[in-house]
């Protein structure tokens, strides 16, 4: 199995769901109010750095996270070349799971 740490400015929450039930991802943990800053810039909800970012979450089997993760490139790609080459904020990290309990 693998873990998908997802993470993304709210904005975009209602796009990463519509894709996730694309590719079938049944199951996610989210967080929602979660700041931060990198890339593609701060996130912190405040007069400075407005907006949110959200994170999910999800144990998949190795097949499945696969193909999340080439369905989440392709969204990012899609977004940035709509954006002129303009980052969008999305970062999806993959860690080994093991499902204990």
């Amino acid at each position: 199995m693998k873990m998908l740490l997802i993470v993304f400015r709210d904005s975009l929450e209602e796009e990463i769901h519509g894709l996730l039930k694309e590719l079938s991802v049944n199951a996610f943990t989210e967080l929602h109010k979660v700041g931060g800053t990198g890339e593609t810039g701060a996130a912190f909800h405040s007069f400075a750095w407005p907006g949110m970012n959200a994170l999910v979450l999800t144990a998949l089997p190795e097949d499945q996270a696969d193909r999340v993760v080439e369905g989440l490139k392709g969204f990012r790609d899609q977004r940035t070349q709509q954006q002129h080459g303009v980052k969008i904020p999305l970062r999806v990290f993959v860690l080994p799971c093991l499902q204990v309990v």
